[in-house]
């Protein structure tokens, strides 16, 4: 049957179908009445107030019509075929017919904007029914008015009748202007008219009492403005719920969707809610991402890619004060005309999308199919939402992926981290024939460049070396950064490699990190000390491979060697380790670690809204030691525990001492993934705070998100119990770890503290500001405090604050302080006007450098 159709009626327009098919219903209502050519009469009765009441009638109920959409077509549903009852009895079809198009007509072209083509189509389609319904009452009762309850069967069967040919006539045009066959249409029709048969019962009785008195019409027309009134409001009713069910809908059919498949889905059902054409996706990257602008259409069922650049601009130029505007070729513009003329369309609803994390773009619908043409308002209200919708769901995805991107790779360099390269590390190093080597790289002289020129160079000196390492690499080699000035490579060998190719790779690579490097026209010769290990000689499991490499670097870096190659015997000679490694358990348990305090301030008055609690180490031989050297020294020693405990003690003290002197502020302890699968750990922190007398209030805990990978659901429920007791959560480094937002949203967490990787770079580099804002956007939805790491100058500061951070930490403020210090400190701090803490912060006194790279302990 749609082959049928398709070949009978697809070469013709569809407005000349529909006007062939109410051609036919023309004749049809002439061949009707010439069955009893009596009924084109008028009866011999008064007929002009009855004409007159049905004209304004028709018109009110035409106003008033429900308007129902069945696939590409919208179906007007109104009261015209109670009118019609009415009318059968007084007036003559031709009358009837004359009535409704003076009545009718002014309202559907007026009020309901519709076109002269749907407005002939009606004309034809009511003759036809005025002259069925004529033919029925005419057949049985001839003139005369019905007198009894019987008789009044006829006109409504005659209604009915008129009803039943409608529900024919209005699925076969919608199928003759689709070219397309579709049974279900039928009972889509069926199920908007039922209406008529109550309404009809009502008819019969009001045209009962107008048999005895023609004036009771006008009583009649009372309760039928009402119902008119109540079926429009029915009407409005309905569409916002459908409006609703579509925007439901279209919600849950992106929310699996990801990437280019959002686009195509939203696309996909924008045409269908929408009832258009074509719909269209423009997408703008901004120039630092590396992307190219893309335009995304959806034509007659098949997608394309077209070329954004002459369409971009003047779309966006369009709406650049509106969030949604309609466009068609009435408008005078020639802009308006070219656009149009570009995308091949008659008539464009646009509306802006994608406008949150430094990206813009535009989703369009054209050509609305049917026989009307332009969108009526609450189209485009509801195509508002749709394009809010899919601007939502676009913004998360950029912002899914770019969380994704830092979880597994360094945020300075660009390079995968380490959790990304012991994963790669495990896939190369696992298969039975591969072998290679994992060399780790530390710079010998990044400190002292760093420390006596600033970070800012220190990390252009980084990126260098990351450029640097990734020359040297192969297809299928892989390079990462872990931290600090620690740099990764894995080597893989290769069938057709000749023996020592791999050591001759690694010697020029280790010449390219020990070449001169200039900046700001200052040249540098850092060095690297590499250890390197081998698979399968020294094993296949990357945990092992890369201690046994870090064993040969620390070995290269100790004897100024360049490079090591891992051997058994490394691993007895190292004295300085191990010494550390001895002596770690007795400094901590003779109390030679020490826990100093770093505030933290609010941007708005400078007042104090923390401490964060840092481990130091004085080793009475070696002297300081950093954290970075020391802490997985703790680790491996089995003291991590009992560290986290040390240092809640010494927290909890410190807070108490800080409320004696009148400063009351929560001071933040760092836990470890081995603290966040340990079940005691709530007990053990309500059980210090009862022994100090002190609220949960007092302290604080921060985690990595690294620290939640080992056990997810472990860590959740002890942090959560943590969370129970009134103690507040943090998430440390925030985007440098694990990050992943289907996680996040289940952290009990209170507070996310931006790594200072990417506030140290807000000024210089887009990207990372776009990803501070999307973080201080994503807090804000999740009810979580902002905190910026590392604020170390007064730029930093200010875009920090007007990013919306609530909270800031780093060495402009202050440096972390032995407590009493620390208390000081405070003291002088509170003591200046709120006005002026900030707009100091940095000026009143000289800051201590610390070492880059040092971390805060108890876990990070």
């Amino acid at each position: 049957m749609t082959t049928l159709l398709g070949t009978a009626f697809g070469r013709l327009p569809s407005r000349l179908r529909v006007l062939g098919f109410a051609t036919l219903l023309a004749i049809l209502g002439a061949v009707l009445l010439a069955v009893t050519p009596d009924a084109a009469l008028s009866p011999e009765r008064a007929w002009t107030l009855p004409f007159f009441a049905v004209v304004i009638a028709f018109g009110a109920a035409e106003a008033t019509a429900l308007h129902v959409e069945i696939r590409k077509q919208s179906h007007s549903l109104s009261l015209s075929g109670v009118v019609l009852l009415f009318g059968v009895l007084y007036l003559s079809p031709a009358l009837l017919t004359l009535a409704f198009v003076l009545g009718a007509a002014p309202a559907m072209i007026w009020i309901r904007k519709a076109d002269w083509v749907k407005t002939t189509w009606n004309a034809s389609l009511f003759f036809a029914e005025a002259a069925l319904a004529a033919l029925i009452v005419r057949s049985v009762l001839g003139f005369e008015f019905p007198d009894s309850a019987v008789e009044w069967l006829v006109p409504l069967s005659a209604m009915l009748a008129a009803e039943l040919m409608s529900l024919l006539a209005v699925p076969l045009v919608i199928m003759a202007s689709d070219a397309t066959y579709r049974q279900g249409l039928f009972a889509d029709v069926g199920r908007s008219q039922t209406v008529a048969v109550f309404a009809g019962m009502f008819t019969v009785t009001a045209a009962a009492a107008s048999a005895a008195d023609q004036n009771m019409l006008i009583y009649a027309g009372v309760p039928m403005v009402g119902i008119g009134l109540l079926f429009k409001s029915a009407g409005q009713l309905a569409q916002r719920y459908s409006d609703l069910q579509r925007l439901h809908s279209f919600t849950r059919a992106l929310t699996d969707e990801r990437g280019a498949r959002t686009v195509d889905a939203g696309l996909t059902h924008l045409v269908e809610i929408m009832r258009s054409r074509t719909a269209f996706l423009l997408t703008m990257a901004s120039d630092d991402e590396g992307e190219t602008d893309r335009m995304r259409a959806l034509l007659d069922d098949s997608f394309h890619d077209l070329d954004p650049d002459p369409i971009a601009d003047r779309l966006l130029s369009l709406l650049d004060t509106v969030p949604v505007t309609e466009l068609s070729r009435d408008d005078p513009r020639t802009i308006v005309r070219e656009l149009l003329d570009d995308l091949g369309v008659e008539r464009l609803l646009a509306g802006r999308v994608l406008g949150e994390v430094e990206r813009t773009g535009v989703v369009a619908v054209g050509d609305r199919l049917g026989m009307r043409r332009e969108f009526t308002v609450d189209e485009i209200r509801l195509f508002g939402s749709l394009a809010d919708t899919l601007s939502a769901r676009l913004s998360n995805d950029y912002l899914v992926e770019q969380l994704e991107v830092q979880a597994q790779h360094d945020a300075l360099t660009g390079l995968p981290n380490r959790l990304n390269f012991e994963v790669g590390l495990t896939a190369v190093s696992s298969k039975p024939d591969a072998s290679g080597i994992v060399a780790m790289i530390d710079l010998d002289r990044f400190k002292e460049i760093n420390d006596s020129l600033g970070h800012d160079t220190g990390d252009r000196l980084l990126i260098e070396v990351a450029n640097r390492l990734r020359d040297h690499a192969r297809a299928g080699d892989m390079v990462a950064r872990f931290g600090g000035d620690e740099f990764a490579m894995l080597l893989v060998n290769r069938p057709t490699d000749v023996p020592g190719s791999i050591e001759r790779r690694l010697q020029d690579t280790h010449a390219s990190l020990c070449a001169k490097v200039e900046l700001d026209g200052i040249e540098f010769e850092i060095g690297a000390s590499v250890g390197v290990a081998e698979w399968p000689k020294h094993g296949r499991d990357s945990t092992r491979l890369l201690h046994r490499a870090d064993v040969a670097m620390y070995q290269a870096k100790r004897n100024q060697l360049g490079i090591v190659w891992y051997t058994p015997d490394l691993e007895r000679d190292a004295p300085r380790r191990t010494d550390l490694y001895l002596s770690a358990r007795q400094a901590l348990d003779e109390g030679h670690f020490s826990v100093e305090i770093q505030p933290k301030v609010s941007t708005v008055d400078g007042r104090i809204t923390g401490g964060e609690a840092l481990l130091r180490w004085t080793h009475p031989k070696h002297g300081p030691v950093s954290p970075l050297e020391f802490l997985p020294l703790i680790d491996q020693a089995g003291l991590a525990a009992k560290m986290t405990r040390f240092v809640l003690t010494r927290a909890i003290d410190a807070a108490a001492m800080c409320r004696d002197a009148g400063i009351e502020v929560p001071i933040a302890v760092n836990l470890t993934s081995r603290d966040l699968l340990d079940p005691r750990l709530p007990g053990e922190i309500q059980s210090l705070l009862a022994d100090a007398g002190l609220p949960a209030s007092a302290i604080q805990v921060e985690i990595t998100e690294d620290a939640m990978v080992v056990d997810f659901d472990t860590s959740v429920r002890v942090l959560s119990a943590v969370r129970a007791a009134g103690v507040r959560v943090a998430i440390d480094d925030f985007g440098t770890g694990y990050s992943s937002l289907q996680h996040l949203h289940r952290l009990p967490v209170d507070q996310l503290k931006i790594d200072r990787s990417f506030v140290s770079r807000l000024s210089s580099d887009s990207s990372a500001a776009a990803i501070v804002r999307a973080s201080v956007s994503l807090a804000n939805d999740l009810g979580l405090v902002i905190v910026a790491e590392g604020v170390e100058d007064e730029e930093s500061l200010h875009l920090v604050a007007d990013m919306g951070c609530g909270e800031v930490q780093g060495f402009l403020i202050s440096r972390s302080r032995p407590l009493l210090d620390f208390i000081a400190w405070s003291r002088r701090w509170n003591d200046t006007a709120p006005a002026d803490r900030l707009r100091n912060a940095g000026r009143s006194s000289v800051e201590e450098p610390i070492a880059v790279g040092e971390r805060t302990v108890g876990g990070s």
